[in-house]
């Protein structure tokens, strides 16, 4: 890891990261089911909602059920707005992740395939519409 003169560096070497829903379940059956993240304890906030975690290494998965339900995205495209649009999840079966996003409600935009020597992807969407890179090497 690089260091920075200005600024702070990470407390772990891991990213956290939040997605916003009026219905946590099918959210956390897909991202646990399809790449296998571990059901933690959830955080209830008051006045504010709950929030999910799912584990993967040090990282966490935040699925946000606030007191008011979120509008939904009107985006036709994940790529037609900017900001964080996607996450990548690399997987040791991109096939069997493929076919468990199908099983546990998501959708299949690209099916697995390879982008260069070594380098199989594929672009899904969770429940919600989230998109996903799935990747796997070798």
């Amino acid at each position: 890891m690089s260091t920075s003169s200005s600024g702070a560096r990470m407390a772990k070497p891991a990213l956290d990261v939040g997605l916003v829903t009026a219905d946590a379940q099918p959210l956390i059956d897909f991202y646990a089911g399809v790449a296998g993240f571990d059901v933690l304890d959830p955080l209830e906030l008051p006045n504010i909602g709950t929030i999910h975690k799912l584990g993967c290494g040090e990282s966490i998965l935040r699925i946000m059920v606030p007191v008011d339900p979120p509008a939904r995205d009107p985006s036709a495209s994940f790529s037609a707005t900017a900001g964080i649009r996607y996450l990548t999840l690399e997987v040791d079966d991109i096939e069997a992740a493929a076919a468990a996003v199908e099983r546990l409600g998501g959708s299949v935009a690209l099916p697995p395939f390879e982008l260069r020597p070594g380098r199989r992807v594929a672009q899904v969407a969770d429940p919600e519409g989230n998109m996903i890179e799935l990747g796997q090497d070798g």
